[in-house]
């Protein structure tokens, strides 16, 4: 009776297994040549709901590296150099960001692939933030590099009045 049970278990298994290899094993025909390929599921990653900036999305499964990271924000300037571990794939993470930082207001300025990274340059305002998608470690391997930092004059907060300028006296 216990021998009966432990085949069936065995079989549903095997047979959840197969299902699930089946199902994974995702080809096409190429309508050209009429060979198949192989074509992989598109990956589309969510975005953390508590990034630790609030404009700049990170995708979940990401962590802040604290290590190699800083920030910076005095007088309405902010400067941000942070570095976050991941395992999804480069191309897939700048999917994300081509997406998701229109989202907070950013518009994308310059989109390069230079010697393996991919670079995505965006502006808002008075603020530049450049991600360097790279390769990372065996346990990480991917790092995302953000660096954001204020371009232009720091305009003073509302209702501000800016100290009036010296004079110079000629004598």
């Amino acid at each position: 009776m216990v021998w009966r049970s432990m085949t069936r278990l065995a079989a549903s298994i095997l047979a959840a297994a197969l299902l699930v290899v089946g199902c994974n094993n995702t080809q096409t025909v190429d309508r050209s040549s009429g060979a198949p390929r192989r074509v992989e599921a598109s990956t589309l990653l969510i975005a953390q709901s508590r990034p630790p900036i609030p404009d700049l999305p990170i995708p979940v499964g990401f962590s802040l590296n604290e290590g190699k990271s800083r920030s910076f924000a005095a007088a309405g300037a902010r400067y941000v150099d942070h570095v976050y571990d991941g395992s999804d794939n480069k191309f897939a993470v700048a999917r994300f960001y081509k997406r998701q930082m229109p989202i907070n207001r950013w518009t994308l300025v310059t989109d390069m692939f230079v010697q393996g990274d991919i670079m995505l340059d965006f502006e808002k305002e008075l603020e530049r933030c450049r991600i360097i998608i790279a390769d990372g470690g065996m346990f990480n391997p991917t790092v995302i590099k953000v660096q954001l930092w204020t371009s232009g004059r720091i305009q003073p907060p509302p209702g501000t009045v800016p100290a009036p300028a010296k004079i110079k006296s000629q004598e």
